[in-house]
């Protein structure tokens, strides 16, 4: 018997259920804003933020401040799904979150949030561009220290 829900990565979120009924669990998690879009598969949501809910979170979605950033036009449906994580830090939690936001690259992110996805990509791409690609071995240095 397979849970039902949606999967993102390896996490197996609830089933999506408008914006307007859902309530955060009672325990730590994560929750992704979707709205319908018959291009995804399996399901057809496409997501558009993904936040951290308890603990030590900050207060769950603003809806108007997170969907005003993307430009989501208020008639469209929103959506949410939770992932629960009863027994997390914040640390993990976050870290999850960003590792689905670089998956997904959803168009509603705080900008702030933006500015150091960027950061990190250019600084991957820094390393690549001056990474040796030939790679000989260095000559051999005399060690230091006294010769008996």
């Amino acid at each position: 018997m397979g849970r039902t829900g949606i999967r993102f990565n390896d996490c197996m979120f609830s089933e999506p259920v408008p914006l307007s009924h859902w309530a955060p669990p009672r325990c730590a998690g994560l929750y992704v804003v979707l709205v319908r879009d018959a291009n995804w598969a399996p399901k057809p949501f496409q997501p558009l933020y993904f936040g951290e809910f308890g603990h030590n979170a900050t207060v769950p979605l603003s809806a108007k401040e997170r969907l005003d950033l993307a430009g989501t036009p208020p008639e469209e449906v929103l959506f949410v799904a939770a992932f629960a994580m009863p027994f997390s830090t914040t640390v993990e939690r976050l870290q999850l979150r960003s590792e689905l936001i670089r998956a997904y690259n959803p168009p509603c992110i705080v900008p702030s949030e933006r500015v150091r996805h960027e950061e990190e990509a250019a600084e991957l791409r820094m390393l690549f561009a001056n990474a040796r690609t030939d790679f000989e071995p260095q000559p051999r240095r005399r060690r230091i220290g006294f010769i008996s």
